[in-house]
């Protein structure tokens, strides 16, 4: 038997328990109908893509992966991006809420403000894809991530920097170097020396 010994401050100290009852751990939500709705219409969506992408499915010289590669690997990121929307419902993330409590304020606003706020969430993206062919995707695409962000209510600058930079990044290096897809570089002066630059030297 081991005997427990005393030092001169008293009882040792018990060791922690690798189990406690007392300790409350999340609880897995139940979806609603509207997220279940959403994420069988984006899986199905994908599933669909798939199969038509065989109708396509063919050897391209200097490229491994084939026509198909590249829609595939969209289909693969749609089926991830839709996995992971209904483990974060499941779980009750953060974000969900802060989305909630963005637009709570947004209704809340009153008159001009936001009717012009609401303009500019909408034309953004109609701006964005208007600017491609003349901008360029790699001069326009982090302008266009930041600004939406700013506009749905970040204010924080290193978010405003920070994810743009990370999505467009692993978009960009996924999409050009990988996958070998030719996106806009844009013919203005300047944006289109910008875009070939960068689409070298992610290939090197």
């Amino acid at each position: 038997m081991r005997e427990c010994r005393r030092g001169s401050g008293g009882a040792l100290p018990s060791e922690p328990r690798l189990f406690n009852p007392n300790i409350q751990r999340p609880r897995m939500r139940k979806p609603s109908a509207g997220q279940w709705f959403e994420f069988l219409v984006w899986t199905g969506f994908a599933v669909a893509a798939y199969a038509l992408s065989f109708g396509f499915d063919r050897g391209v010289e200097m490229y491994r992966y084939g026509a198909a590669g590249w829609p595939r690997a969209v289909v693969l990121i749609i089926l991830l991006a839709a996995a992971g929307q209904l483990l974060h419902d499941l779980r009750g993330g953060g974000a969900a809420t802060a989305a909630v409590d963005y637009f709570s304020r947004m209704a809340t606003e009153h008159g001009q403000r936001y009717v012009v706020r609401m303009g500019i969430t909408l034309a953004l993206p109609v701006l964005y894809a208007s600017l491609l062919d003349h901008s360029g995707y790699y001069f326009t695409t982090p302008f266009f991530l930041a600004g939406y962000l700013y506009v749905t209510g970040e204010r924080r600058v290193k978010w405003l920097i920070g994810v743009p930079l990370v999505i467009y990044a692993v978009l960009t290096v996924l999409f050009t170097r990988y996958l070998y897809v030719g996106l806009p570089v844009g013919y203005w002066p300047g944006f289109y020396d910008f875009g070939n630059w960068l689409v070298v030297l992610i290939r090197r």
